[in-house]
């Protein structure tokens, strides 16, 4: 059986969160893990609805509810992957004390690769908060995002998550990671 961990992906706004995080689902899933991608873009609206219209309380709000579902999931064995920039520290170490199994990673990027990425404005449309982001004290990984490919952050992870027994190389269904 597996276990249920929780990887938060963090980072400035078009360092890669979901490419690499879609990755590394596509490659536990091939190998028989129950994965479950919670990004932050693409998260149902019910979740986000009515939050409010202070800019600090909804990044609160948003969070708390990422953490609530990404706990739950974890509970019942489901490796969980959080998608989200996580724009306050004290969020991500709420999820670090409330998650029994959390592991962070911190994509760094520089200004002017995030700007190169962004084929939808957001640098544009958001420019009093876009640049807000507390970087973390102690993440567990940290990945130059513009010195690897999404393939090779993917495996970075997936090593990671190996080496502490969350998955093996074998793959849950005897598959290989590869």
């Amino acid at each position: 059986m597996q276990k249920g961990v929780v990887i938060w992906l963090t980072g400035l706004p078009n360092c890669g969160k979901t490419t690499i995080s879609k990755q590394v689902k596509k490659e536990l899933k091939s190998s028989g893990y129950i994965v479950e991608l919670l990004d932050s873009d693409e998260v149902p609206r019910s979740l986000t609805k009515d939050l409010s219209p202070h800019w600090e309380t909804r990044q609160r709000e948003k969070s708390t509810n990422l953490i609530y579902v990404a706990k739950l999931l974890s509970k019942h064995n489901v490796i969980v992957l959080i998608s989200s920039v996580g724009r306050l520290r004290k969020m991500r170490e709420l999820a670090r004390t409330d998650i029994k199994d959390f592991i962070e990673v911190y994509l760094k990027c520089p200004l002017d690769t995030r700007l190169e990425r962004d084929t939808n404005g957001k640098y544009k449309r958001y420019p009093s908060t876009i640049h807000y982001f507390e970087e973390p004290d102690r993440p567990e990984i940290v990945i130059e995002t513009d010195k690897s490919s999404p393939v090779q952050a993917a495996r970075k992870i997936l090593d990671y998550l190996s080496a502490r027994g969350y998955i093996s190389v074998t793959g849950h269904e005897g598959s290989n990671i590869n």
